[in-house]
């Protein structure tokens, strides 16, 4: 007769539970325990083992949802591994004075006299950069393009008010600027050290910044020439700044074996005075204006990756004239292991070089990436960009009256990447790069007083007297430094050993154990199912006479035996009562 399914596996659990390597589990079948104890052992078991798989739910779903973690290195870094960083220097005073006189050409604006044409392109480009003290009553670069009588024709073409050539017409030379530049206690040519750059704030001077060509996309070669117009690729001129190129370096992967310390960008070889780069600044009183530079005097200074676009409208530090000031530099590198490439971005929060891609620049990293979203709401809502924004040739640059939409549109847009961080979805979607660097600051300043030295030294200079000249030192403040490294929270071998150690403090078990249960839930019903069928297929066939004869003796044999117990039971009676 065939047992009934639910009898099999009772057996079958009865024998897991008699023989299973989980602590508990064998006192639930003892024979030797009453009911209440069986009970009482079988809720300790299901108590430990919900809380062994919550347990490891918990800790997987932690490493799902955040895969890694952020750590100091155990080793320090070097820093001719790490790039000096990007200096930006950007005068306040903006317009030589030789070139062009804004405080007498804004007094005759003011008094409603008759300006040139020349004069009116000048104060219109102007505006961009200067402050708002510029705005006269009669507004003249408002909406009705008109000052002191005189209309300016208006154009269609992209860039009609030419700002940058304008702006770079009436700066002050680099050779006039920059008196003496040093790069690892080294003089050098500043033409060799320094290049002019357009930023937000107008005409500025950078070292050690990647190159236009290699910043920005092949549609924005134009604007390299309108920076540097007499900067050509051939003879003396290749050894300007603006036409070095990278030797290979990038962010993400940093210096190549090949590449030595006089790769580009620079790099030093050691921390200290000696390691950096420093740069002596020298301007006349007569550049000095108050109309387009407005109270504050000096210079605005950055530090900033090589491959990144400095936005002094953002940071900057402050420094003013007659001083010797000392940028004492500390790097912060975070890093990225590769390994987790393999997750999405949306977990590690950072980009990998080959994730994201931007229309404008070659380079990602999160001040590109803001400058750009910015560069893309202002055409969307003005339809224009500013002059320091990257467009390509049909882009309309933005005319003065149109200031006070861009200017808006900056504070739009900041409140509208705020609401949509609550909402659960950034505006710009701007993520770090998995490689990136900061350069944390120490200043130290004093008053310079070179004008009273050199007098001391050589006797009085009549070309020195009104100089207005600026030293800066910038270096790192130590030969190694310690970074941080994104790693990843636990691998498959941390994932297993979190597994099995839950599984042996809260149950006792091990990998075996669960291999244990898979046995007599798969393997062993097989085994016995294939025991059956094989059972059945090699029992012989009997023949109906020997059944008969069979089933006779049977008979006969239960009857026998049902004597024998009749006789012994008679015996026994009698000897009882012998007894």
């Amino acid at each position: 007769m065939k047992p009934p399914f639910g009898k099999i596996v009772q057996n079958i659990a009865r024998e897991y539970f008699a023989s299973s390597t989980c602590h508990g589990m064998a006192y639930i079948v003892h024979p030797k325990l009453s009911v209440v104890e069986r009970v009482c052992w079988s809720l300790v078991v299901l108590l430990s083992l919900c809380a062994c798989i919550s347990a490891i739910v918990i800790g997987h779903q932690k490493w799902i949802e955040k895969p890694m973690i952020v750590s100091f290195s155990a080793k320090p870094i070097p820093v001719w591994k790490l790039p000096f960083p990007a200096i930006t220097i950007c005068p306040q005073s903006r317009i030589d004075v030789e070139k062009f006189n804004i405080t007498e050409v804004y007094l005759r604006a003011r008094a409603n006299k008759t300006l040139t044409q020349d004069e009116w392109r000048k104060m219109r480009a102007l505006s961009h950069v200067c402050s708002s003290v510029m705005r006269s009553k009669t507004d003249y670069y408002g909406s009705n393009g008109t000052a002191g009588g005189h209309k300016e024709a208006n154009t269609s073409t992209p860039n009609s008010e030419r700002v940058v050539e304008q702006l770079v017409r009436m700066s002050q030379s680099l050779d006039k600027l920059f008196q003496t530049c040093m790069w690892s206690f080294n003089f050098r040519p500043c033409e060799a050290l320094w290049t002019r750059k357009v930023t937000e704030n107008g005409v500025c001077y950078s070292f050690n910044m990647l190159s236009s060509e290699e910043l920005y996309t092949a549609d924005q070669a134009f604007r390299e020439r309108e920076v540097n117009p007499g900067v050509r690729k051939g003879g003396l001129h290749s050894l300007h700044a603006s036409r070095l190129r990278s030797s290979g370096w990038t962010m993400e992967s940093g210096y190549t074996l090949k590449e030595d310390l006089l790769a580009y960008p620079r790099r030093t070889a050691s921390g200290g005075f000696k390691g950096g780069a420093i740069v002596l600044l020298n301007m006349h009183q007569q550049n000095r204006e108050y109309i387009c530079s407005g109270a504050l005097q000096g210079y605005k200074v950055t530090l900033h990756p090589p491959d990144e676009f400095p936005r002094l409208s953002e940071y900057h530090i402050r420094i003013p004239p007659m001083q010797a000031v000392s940028l004492i530099v500390k790097p912060r590198l975070l890093t990225t292991q590769r390994n987790l490439h393999r997750f999405p971005y949306s977990k590690r929060q950072c980009y990998f070089s080959d994730e994201r891609t931007l229309r404008f620049f070659r380079v990602y990293n999160e001040q590109n990436c803001e400058f750009e979203c910015l560069t893309n709401f202002t055409l969307a809502s003005c339809g224009c960009v500013t002059f320091a924004m990257p467009r390509d040739n049909t882009t309309r640059v933005c005319e003065a009256h149109e200031k006070r939409c861009y200017k808006r549109a900056v504070i739009r847009l900041m409140e509208l990447d705020e609401l949509s961080v609550d909402a659960g979805e950034e505006m710009c979607d701007c993520l770090p790069a998995c490689t990136t660097i900061k350069y944390d600051v120490e200043l130290s300043n004093d008053w310079l007083n070179l004008d009273a030295m050199l007098d001391a030294m050589i006797g009085a200079q009549n070309e020195m007297k009104g100089m207005e000249p600026m030293l800066l030192y910038v270096y790192f403040k130590d030969n190694k430094f310690l970074y941080i490294e994104r790693v990843e929270y636990m691998n498959f071998n941390g994932e297993l050993a979190n597994f099995g150690g839950i599984l042996a403090l809260l149950s006792g078990m091990s990998l075996t154990s669960i291999a244990e249960i898979l046995y007599y839930i798969v393997v062993r019903p097989f085994a016995l199912w294939l025991k059956v069928q094989y059972g059945r297929a090699i029992r012989p066939v009997t023949p109906p006479e020997v059944q008969h004869m069979s089933a006779n003796s049977l008979h006969f044999l239960e009857l026998a035996d049902d004597i024998g117990v009749a006789y012994a039971n008679r015996g026994s009676t009698i000897r009882l009562i012998l007894h």
